[in-house]
């Protein structure tokens, strides 16, 4: 947690994870060995910047962070379903996330005030990170409030998931 700290601050954030990126070419993932410091707020902060990255940043193909996405949230759901949390059954593209709209738009003026490049369109980056964040959203925070997770932007700090009428 020391390293992924001095490259992305405490607690660990997506929007400034992206924005060192731009700055220095070098996305990391570093687990935690201090206790007071979670791997839940870290995983959450990695797997969002992966969504950003696919569904914000005006980026060169690359299959790592639909990779990275694809095993953490399966990691996540599995280590939820260990614990029997309510996770229900694989979500839909367009259920719904813990992730305000403001809280991406305000994300997405700061991306840019700090000159990352990124897609022109807001609405369909929106729906693009809707539908990355969708698969690891309820396990995220789930667990996070289960561990009792130190503050962490959209994983510890979220009041709980959206249910939907068919997960409530």
């Amino acid at each position: 947690m020391g390293l992924l700290d001095s490259r992305v601050g405490t607690p660990p954030s997506p929007v400034q994870m992206l924005i060192r990126y731009t700055r220095i070419g070098a996305l990391c993932f570093f687990r935690s060995p201090v206790p007071e410091r979670s791997w839940i707020t870290a995983s959450g902060a990695v797997l969002d910047a992966a969504s950003l990255y696919l569904s914000v940043v005006e980026h060169a193909r690359t299959p790592r962070p639909a990779l990275c996405l694809r095993s953490g949230f399966l990691a996540l759901r599995r280590i939820a379903e260990y614990f029997s949390l309510p996770i229900g059954p694989p979500p839909e593209p367009t259920d719904p996330i813990t992730v305000t709209r403001r809280e991406f738009d305000l994300m997405y003026f700061e991306l840019h005030a700090a000159g990352v490049p990124l897609k022109p369109d807001r609405e369909r980056a929106w729906l693009d990170f809707q539908g990355w964040r969708v698969n690891y959203d309820r396990s995220l925070v789930l667990l996070a409030k289960m561990i009792v997770a130190p503050p962490g932007i959209w994983s510890s700090d979220r009041p709980g998931p959206r249910m939907s009428p068919t997960l409530a």
